[in-house]
């Protein structure tokens, strides 16, 4: 099987919506290792900004450590 998005996975056209949404299904397992870490650089990327720009400034206040006085 191809991981290329524009190469079809078969040579039978799709007929209707079910023959679509069968395509994609077997494109998105054909593809399925790259979503994957896809998935998991966007969760480390959202951790790390989760982590700096929420709980780290909650830490610091619930600390009583605040800047400029």
């Amino acid at each position: 099987m191809s991981t290329d998005p524009d190469t079809p996975l078969s040579d039978e056209p799709r007929q209707g919506p079910f023959g679509r949404v069968r395509g994609g299904i077997q494109w998105l397992n054909a593809n399925k290792k790259r979503f994957f870490w896809w998935w998991v650089g966007y969760q480390a990327i959202k951790g790390m900004l989760t982590l700096s720009l929420i709980w780290i400034p909650l830490l610091l206040v619930w600390l009583g450590v605040r800047g400029g006085g």
